[in-house]
């Protein structure tokens, strides 16, 4: 009997870095790693579920998810379509219905360099030839003649972060309409992952809409909300595909849960996102925290207007650095993770308790500078 192997197009696919650095570390390490928000859920949205909860029994949606949602995320992209939207279970889940809606096997994905590693391996498990649009060395500035060469290689897509991931990076107004340009010129669709766009701490994130002929915004309340474990996102499709996306939806995982449904209701509405106010004000409490008692030198220190993350240089390499900091009890993800432009950095994600997070920036300070 012949053996069991994987799909091809699984081959070459693995855990994430991130996630095997995670794995790896000791179980009382403090974890600096993760893309979520190390805070307690807000009470407000606490309260909220506890009474969702009591009023009726959770059932299934609607595949696109429940319609007072839909209506909700609608009008938080003044007045679009709510049939636009597609409910699903967190960004990631939104992306991988949006893609296997709108590409082929052998279709050109682009994506930045350094950015999320989730974007190319479900490129791949489609079947799609991937490019990569590399960043400059400071992790925050693009060569525009070297990314319009090679959208217009005939790339039909181009998927990225914004703001960005690792790196925090935010396009000014004129760039984001410069890239908005290159995309129209070339018929290419921009999928953009909005996740961090509510945690900013100056300054705003110019929007795509309006600039960009092909356009979906995947957003989510993970970030935003401190709700990563409830497994919210969403896709804001072209209407030429929204129903296309809705399909594919169905058959990954039929509908969104009701509570997390109902709930992110209420988390959109004023009451609701008065707690992501409060999120983003402890979360400016850490950066403070972590900028007044890292002890690195400028130049190796990236600590972006977005984001819960902080780069740090720290050579080549990175991944030994951070198999070395989880032995002394701190998780980083190593830049590595992210791509090839970001190697040599450690991403740092400063969103948990103070008490934590200073302890971990020491060993960090004893372990990187002090010695």
């Amino acid at each position: 009997m012949a053996s069991l192997t994987e799909a091809r197009r699984l081959r070459g696919i693995d855990l994430s870095l991130i996630r095997k650095v995670i794995q790896a570390a000791p179980p009382d390490a403090i974890n600096l790693a993760l893309g979520e928000l190390g805070f307690p859920l807000p009470p407000a949205l606490r309260q909220k579920a506890l009474e969702l909860l009591q009023e009726a029994t959770p059932v299934y949606t609607p595949n696109a998810g429940l319609p007072s949602l839909r209506e909700a995320i609608a009008g938080s992209y003044q007045g679009s379509d709510p049939d636009r939207v597609c409910v699903c279970n967190g960004v990631e889940e939104a992306l991988f219905v949006s893609l296997l809606a709108l590409l082929d096997p052998r279709d050109t994905l682009a994506i930045p360099d350094p950015d999320y590693p989730a974007y190319s391996a479900i490129g791949k498990m489609l079947e799609c030839n991937i490019i990569r649009l590399p960043f400059e060395s400071d992790l925050s500035s693009v060569d525009w003649e070297l990314w319009s060469r090679l959208l217009k290689s005939g790339v039909k897509a181009l998927v990225l972060s914004h703001p960005g991931n690792p790196g925090g990076f935010v396009f000014s107004p004129e760039e984001a309409q410069r890239l908005a340009s290159i995309c129209n010129s070339a018929g290419i669709t921009l999928i953009v992952d909005e996740i961090y766009a509510r945690l900013v701490f100056q300054g705003t994130v110019p929007s795509f809409r309006e600039r960009v002929d092909r356009l979906f915004i995947l957003g989510g309340l993970s970030k935003s909300h401190c709700l990563s474990g409830w497994r919210i996102g969403w896709v804001l499709a072209p209407a030429e595909l929204a129903s296309a996306v809705v399909k594919a939806r169905q058959y990954v995982s039929t509908c969104s849960n009701w509570l997390s449904q109902q709930l992110a209701v209420f988390a959109l509405s004023p009451a609701g996102l008065a707690s992501a106010d409060e999120v983003l004000s402890q979360l400016k409490a850490c950066r403070k925290l972590a900028l007044a008692t890292l002890a690195t030198p400028a130049p190796d220190l990236l600590a972006p207007d977005a984001t819960p993350y902080l780069m740090l240089r720290v050579g080549d390499d990175d991944l030994r650095i951070c198999q070395d900091l989880a032995g002394k009890g701190v998780i980083c993800v190593p830049g590595s993770a992210f791509g090839q432009r970001s190697q040599g950095w450690l991403r740092l994600n400063y969103a948990l308790p103070q008490d934590k997070l200073k302890t971990a920036l020491d060993i960090l300070n004893n372990e990187l500078y002090l010695h």
